[in-house]
């Protein structure tokens, strides 16, 4: 006959706590959403746009500490949401190398004539394709 052991009470864990440590997959995005609606209404609400009836208690009375209290909620919530991003990027951000100021500035120079000579392209293209419209819409 197999011996039953017996299991301290200690030894067990708790299944509220498996279910509070386990990592479900959406749960950090619904997270980040809630987050950014959270900020949202209360930005919504310090700005005038939501507008609450001063029988509403606690709501109707005080909005704008209300909306602070959201605004800071939010803000918060986003941190905790997004620090396991961040958390797994810190090793490999500090083994990056920062480029020599000749480099940096040789690239710089580089970005800025390209977007100097886009901005000039789109100009003419501009300027061509109004002369175009302004001959048409004459006839």
């Amino acid at each position: 006959m197999a011996v039953k052991e017996k299991v301290d009470i200690l030894d067990r864990k708790s299944r509220i706590l498996e279910v509070l440590n386990k990592d479900y997959k959406w749960e950090t995005y619904l997270y980040i959403f809630v987050s950014l609606f959270l900020i949202e209404i209360g930005t919504l609400i310090l700005t005038g746009v939501v507008q609450f009836k001063d029988s509403i208690p606690l709501v109707g009375t005080y909005p704008k500490g209300f909306a602070i209290a959201i605004v800071v909620i939010g803000a918060l919530s986003l941190i905790y949401a997004l620090f396991p991003f961040f958390k797994t990027a810190y090793p490999e951000v500090k083994k990056t190398t920062w480029p020599s100021w000749t480099l940096f500035f040789g690239n710089a120079a580089k970005t800025f004539v390209f977007l100097i000579a886009f901005t000039l392209i789109y100009f003419m293209f501009d300027i061509i394709i109004g002369e175009l419209l302004s001959r048409y819409l004459s006839l």
